[in-house]
C-alpha cells in the first residue's frame, strides 16, 4: 500500500528523533562518564536498494523488535571499527572480549532504541514495547535479512537516519558514525500518522 507522508508528518517524527537523541545523549554520557553528544540527520523514507550501499564493508546491527500499537521494529547499524571503538569507551576494561563487546553494543542500542520509541509513544500517546536487541555482524544486507526474520508481519515502510556520536574526554576526542532505521508495516505507519493527524486538528 502506498502511504505519501507530507511535510508536517516529516516535521512531527523528526521531532520525536529530536526528543529520543536528546534523553539518549544524557543516558549514555552519565553511563561512560564522558561528554558524548548523539545527533540525526532528518528522518527519510528508504526503498529497499536505498540500504544496499557499501555492501562489501564489514558492520555491526543491533536488531529491535518492536510490539503493541506498532509492529516492526529498529537496527542501529555501525561499521565493525566503530562499533569496536565504542565498546572500548563503554568497558574500559575488558575491551577484548568479544562477548563484552557484545554487551555494550547491545546497551547503546537499548538506549538508542529505549529514548526514541519513549518519546515517541508519548509524542503520539501509543503503547510500544521493544524486545532486548539481536546482534547481527556482516553486510547491511545481511542484517536486514537477519531483522526481517526477527520481526513478525512484514516490514513495508523503511525509515533511516544518519547517526554521528562525539565523544569527548579529557585527552580523546572520537567522531564515530552510523545508521538508524525504523520499519514497519502498513498498518503500523497508519496508526502514527493518525495519531499525528489528530494533533493537526486539534
Amino acid at each position: 500500500m502506498n502511504i505519501v507522508l507530507d511535510k508536517f508528518y516529516y516535521d512531527a517524527l523528526n521531532e520525536v528523533g529530536n526528543i529520543g537523541m536528546g534523553n539518549a545523549t544524557t543516558a549514555l554520557s552519565q553511563l561512560v562518564g564522558k561528554s558524548i553528544q548523539v545527533s540525526g540527520s532528518s528522518l527519510t523514507l528508504l526503498k529497499a536498494q536505498d540500504i544496499s550501499e557499501n555492501i562489501n564493508s564489514e558492520k555491526v546491527g543491533a536488531i529491535v523488535r518492536v510490539m503493541g500499537d506498532m509492529n516492526g521494529g529498529f537496527i542501529l547499524v555501525l561499521g565493525k571499527n566503530h562499533s569496536d571503538v565504542l565498546a572500548d569507551m563503554l568497558l574500559k576494561d575488558g575491551a577484548e572480549d568479544n562477548y563484552m563487546k557484545i554487551s555494550a553494543f547491545i546497551e547503546v542500542a537499548n538506549i538508542l532504541a529505549g529514548s526514541y520509541y519513549n518519546a515517541l509513544s508519548k509524542f503520539l500517546n501509543l503503547s510500544i514495547i521493544p524486545s532486548i536487541p539481536v546482534i547481527s555482524e556482516g553486510t547491511t544486507d545481511e542484517i536486514f535479512e537477519k531483522a526481517k526474520k526477527h520481526m513478525s508481519g512484514k516490514i513495508e515502510h523503511i525509515f533511516g537516519l544518519t547517526t554521528l556520536f562525539e565523544i569527548k574526554g579529557e585527552d580523546e576526542y572520537h567522531s564515530l558514525s552510523g545508521d538508524m532505521y525504523m520499519l514497519l508495516d502498513t498498518a503500523s505507519l497508519q496508526s502514527v500518522i493518525d495519531r499525528i493527524e489528530e494533533m493537526r486538528t486539534r
